[in-house]
């Protein structure tokens, strides 16, 4: 009989040990739980939570020691969603925690479980191959994790990846992608940066742009307009407006690109007034920028590469280096300025059918 007991997270006392736990995992550099927005998602508090039933569990030894967590999320759709997954590297651990998620997820009607989602698209998704120190917005991880995964039978469903540049500078040049802008500005196209005074405005534009982009995308879940701009309201806070880049015809956004200041881990932190004097002094003089968000309408031929030579533009001005974070295998904004390439970093969704 195993050693090891799982149990749904109803208590606070249960609650506040599925929080604690990843301290226990991560050293300080590592480290990309955001507690607040999970303490929401526990509370049902969360914008995110609409639409959804959670079903926190936590693996405890006979000392009642937390030695894993994870969180399903599920939909009206026939797939669970498995997420908030962290653990001591210990197979029978993560075999009796994945097997009580998937006994659940079967009573519950499931054919299908899909990880790692924190909730849906919308927050932390996808396991990292690698242990390096993680970029704003990556989904940090321990490297076992994918093993034990697969060790339970699950498979890798999607991969990702992220390319990171040098600084940029003059042989940073794209003959074809410097054409497309040029084009792009002759059919009419006006490029632009937001204005944070106004910031909801742009935010209002971007959503449909993003909603017909990433539709597609594993647990994607469609939101309101009015949840949208209370989820990336906070962004104004951090962003260069320089380093975000808009392209509108006639009066109607066809694509975006927002690039973040690599504020690390930073974001996830409690908020000191130490720590805001670090976020603005990386805001103010970034040496890295994040591209994290982009969109394109599908009608826009070669737009996402008009907007990718602005962003190297920018970066040259700014002498500073960029990263492409987490394309989808396959996409063509995975080949822009390719030969530049200096390092990649690679991710995976898994699947298990049920």
């Amino acid at each position: 009989m195993s050693e090891i007991t799982v149990i749904i997270v109803k208590k606070n006392k249960d609650k506040e040990l599925f929080l604690r736990f990843p301290s226990k995992i991560y050293d300080d550099k590592h480290i990309m739980q955001d507690k607040v927005f999970e303490r929401e998602i526990l509370e049902n508090t969360n914008i995110l939570c609409k639409g959804v039933k959670i079903i926190p569990l936590i693996a405890k030894n006979k000392k009642d020691e937390v030695l894993a967590r994870c969180l399903l999320s599920l939909y009206e759709d026939d797939i669970a969603y498995i997420g908030f997954f962290e653990s001591v590297n210990n197979s029978e651990v993560v075999k009796e925690l994945l097997k009580t998620a998937e006994s659940i997820a079967r009573e519950e009607g499931k054919n299908k479980i899909l990880g790692p989602i924190d909730l849906s698209f919308w927050a932390r998704y996808r396991f990292c191959t690698s242990e390096d120190l993680p970029y704003i917005g990556e989904p940090a991880n321990k490297g076992y994790y994918k093993e034990l995964w697969e060790e339970n039978g699950f498979q890798v469903f999607e991969e990702y990846f992220s390319n990171f540049f040098d600084v940029a500078d003059e042989s940073f040049d794209s003959e074809k992608a410097r054409k497309r802008l040029w084009d792009a500005k002759d059919e009419g196209y006006i490029f632009t940066h937001p204005n944070v005074d106004n910031f909801e405005k742009y935010l209002r534009d971007i959503y449909p742009v993003l909603m017909e982009g990433y539709k597609d995308f594993c647990g994607f879940k469609m939101i309101s307009e009015e949840d949208f701009v209370k989820l990336y309201s906070p962004l104004k806070m951090v962003i260069d407006p320089e380093m975000v880049f808009l392209a509108y015809k006639d009066d109607i956004l066809k694509g975006f690109l927002i690039c973040l200041p690599d504020y690390g881990n930073l974001l996830c932190k409690a908020r000191t007034p130490a720590l805001l004097l670090k976020v603005m002094n990386i805001k103010a003089h970034a040496k890295r920028y994040v591209l994290l968000y982009m969109g394109v309408k599908r009608d826009c031929l070669g737009l996402g590469s008009a907007l990718s030579q602005q962003v190297v533009d920018m970066l040259k001005v700014k002498k500073a280096s960029g990263i492409s974070a987490l394309i989808h295998a396959g996409k063509a904004s995975g080949g822009y300025f390719k030969d530049k390439i200096k390092e990649q970093r690679k991710y995976v969704m898994l699947e298990k059918m049920l």
